[in-house]
């Protein structure tokens, strides 16, 4: 009786790794890794606030999760930045893999900020316009 408690257990377990492991799959495709997301909402403002900045200071701050590939070295979340002093310009963050440093990407976005729907032109940091790039930023698209 015990053998027989066991195997059904054993299949019981099997069975609902087995139908489970397609939705979790589908979850993390959806929402992306949830302890990247916690590392990137908890490094990038507490950054941006060591830089000076308030929350004042943001038109909107958020996570983000790319439908592309980016550099190896960070995490694929990103956190976007509009600043209220430069509503054009769309800043976007990232997490290091190792040491979970806080690294502003060299992209940066610029476009009408009444629409989400507006052109968006990838610049350097370069850029005049670019009023709150950092000294040091990393290339999104390098090491792919």
């Amino acid at each position: 009786m015990k053998k027989y408690r066991w195997r059904v257990i054993r299949t019981g377990v099997i069975l609902l790794l087995l139908i489970s492991t397609p939705f979790a799959f589908l979850y993390l495709l959806n929402n992306g890794n949830p302890y990247t997301r916690f590392w990137t909402e908890k490094q990038v403002p507490s950054h941006l606030a060591e830089q000076g900045y308030t929350d004042d200071d943001y038109l909107e701050a958020h996570w983000v999760l790319p439908n592309y590939r980016i550099n190896k070295d960070i995490y694929t979340d990103g956190f976007v930045v509009r600043f209220k002093d430069e509503p054009n310009v769309v800043y976007t963050y990232g997490v290091k893999r190792h040491g979970k440093e806080v690294v502003q990407y060299c992209e940066k976005e610029i476009g009408e900020a009444e629409s989400d729907d507006a052109l968006q032109i990838v610049i350097s940091m370069d850029e005049p316009s670019a009023k709150h790039s950092e000294s040091t930023c990393i290339d999104s698209m390098a090491n792919r």
